[in-house]
């Protein structure tokens, strides 16, 4: 990445790690559920022992209020917080960098502006807070989803690169891919759940009509160190295998028991968090349809939504933690969809016609809805 662009990079990271990292640090004052994170944190800190089978935020927190001269856990929790933020800005700006750097988009200001827009679009809604029924690119209020983010979009995209070229050379980018995806099933296996059966079914039908595909990739990369990592989740959680102090459950298909419980008017507020990418798929159905990024989004987001509306953990439905699929898919899917309507714009024969002014219309509203409750996250839990 060339010098203007990697200080653009750094620059839209810092702005996103000021402004949600201060919001976050107000939450760990201020949210029971930020607070109930630091307390799982320290007792891992203290025992070395998880209680969740997602424990890579507490890990890192244990870390850094082991190495940090203060005693806060407060301080440690937050600064892993910030810095997640961070890595989020950096890595949106690297993959739309990455996918515009030959075309007449790549300016830094030009990705600067898009990244910040895709980190700040929320559902269409003039709601004050996280309220269930929407579904959330980012909640705010899940300090593990927060940290989830940086690590599901590089594996997205990691993902989507090995499913489109030929087998890759050399072991650097695999190992670099299993690595990611590791931290991502560690942090919360929300994304991984998703993406494995997407893959499957993208790798059959990419090997039926014999395009190209990096198999031993996907399977060293994403299936062998998630699979593991779920394996042992499953066991440590989910059959009493974890012993008496790892979170106990199981899993169960209820179709809309928990959004049906805390929410009403569904149908429209899924219409109200999707309107950008519904809007996109619908006025350039004949070329989305064909686009291997957006199948693989989409996927991912059906899987994210079944999980959404129909699973729940038997004993702890009313948590919904299998909701945060959904969202995770959602902001996948809210990049891809952006990657592939600006390439419409960008091409010789798309450039600002009428679609792509609609689909920017939807684009705009989530955008200045996320804007708003920026705004009031801030003078709530700001500085």
């Amino acid at each position: 990445m060339p010098a203007r662009h990697l200080t653009a990079a750094a620059l839209v990271a810092t702005l996103v790690a000021a402004v949600c990292g201060s919001i976050a640090t107000g939450l760990f004052a201020g949210s029971s559920d930020f607070r109930s994170h630091l307390t799982v944190a320290l007792h891992l800190y203290e025992t070395a022992r998880p209680i969740a089978p997602h424990f890579l935020y507490h890990g890192l927190t244990a870390v850094v209020y082991a190495l940090q001269p203060g005693p806060s856990i407060f301080v440690a929790g937050a600064a892993v917080i910030v810095a997640a933020y961070w890595l989020t800005g950096a890595v949106t700006y690297a993959i739309y960098w990455r996918v515009f750097r030959q075309s007449r988009l790549a300016v830094p200001w030009v990705i600067a502006v898009i990244s910040v827009a895709t980190l700040l679009a929320q559902p269409i809604t003039t709601v004050h807070t996280y309220t269930i029924g929407y579904l959330w690119p980012d909640p705010y209020h899940s300090p593990t989803f927060t940290m989830l983010k940086p690590f599901a979009l590089a594996g997205f995209a990691g993902t989507v690169w090995f499913l489109t070229r030929h087998q890759a050379a050399g072991a650097g980018p695999g190992v670099l891919f299993a690595l990611v995806t590791l931290a991502s099933a560690l942090t919360k296996p929300s994304f991984v759940i998703c993406a494995l059966p997407s893959t499957a079914l993208m790798m059959a039908w990419r090997l039926w009509r014999r395009l190209p595909l990096s198999s031993w990739a996907l399977i060293g990369g994403l299936y062998a160190p998630a699979g593991a990592v779920l394996a042992w989740q499953f066991l440590a959680a989910f059959s009493g295998a974890g012993g008496d102090e790892m979170y106990q459950d199981s899993v169960s298909w209820a179709p809309l028991k928990f959004m049906s419980h805390w929410a009403t008017g569904l149908p429209a507020k899924f219409a109200a968090s999707t309107l950008f990418p519904l809007t996109v798929a619908a006025v350039y159905w004949p070329p989305a349809r064909r686009d291997t990024l957006l199948q693989f989004a989409w996927l991912c987001f059906g899987f994210g939504a079944v999980y959404s509306y129909a699973v729940v953990e038997t004993d702890h439905w009313a948590a919904g933690n299998f909701v945060w699929s959904g969202y995770i898919t959602l902001f996948t899917l809210f990049v891809a969809t952006t990657i592939f309507w600006l390439r419409q714009v960008a091409s010789s024969e798309g450039r600002w016609s009428t679609r792509a002014l609609v689909c920017g219309a939807a684009f705009a509203l989530h955008v200045m809805s996320g804007l708003r409750l920026t705004w009031l996250y801030l003078r709530e839990y700001g500085p």
